[in-house]
């Protein structure tokens, strides 16, 4: 397992519950990239359209299964990567962030995030949240 040292900056909201303003990562041997995954199966539909909330629930919940099958864990985070369409609202944000918060909860040295971007479409119209990650171990 990778040494994770997270940092905050007190110049900036106190985020700790969802993710590291900074974070240093050292003895890892391996590196594991986790393409965007949408709420979209194997037909190319969305379980979910509409909702960006629900979305974000079931996007985690498969990615956690999809990191285990490949031998990794949430623990082995180290990098997200947010992309919202325009459509989702400051109400949905907060209520996103709190998904992310309870999907962290038991992660001791939360992930650092990457830029959250905001387009104006994702790979399919009633997709609205899309997720990336970065693991080490």
């Amino acid at each position: 397992m990778a040494n994770k040292q997270g940092f905050h900056n007190k110049d900036l909201p106190d985020m700790r519950n969802a993710f590291s303003w900074g974070l240093k990562l050292s003895d890892f041997k391996e590196i594991f990239f986790v393409t965007g995954h949408a709420d979209c199966n194997p037909q190319f539909i969305t379980q979910h359209p509409g909702d960006p909330v629900a979305q974000t629930r079931l996007i985690l919940a498969q990615m956690k299964d999809f990191l285990e099958e490949a031998g990794f864990s949430i623990d082995d985070i180290v990098r997200t990567d947010w992309t919202f369409v325009n459509e989702v609202s400051g109400e949905q944000f907060g209520e996103i962030a709190a998904v992310w918060e309870e999907f962290l909860v038991d992660v001791e040295v939360k992930p650092a995030t990457g830029t959250l971007r905001y387009v104006q479409r994702l790979g399919m119209a009633d997709m609205m949240v899309e997720y990336e990650m970065m693991l080490a171990r």
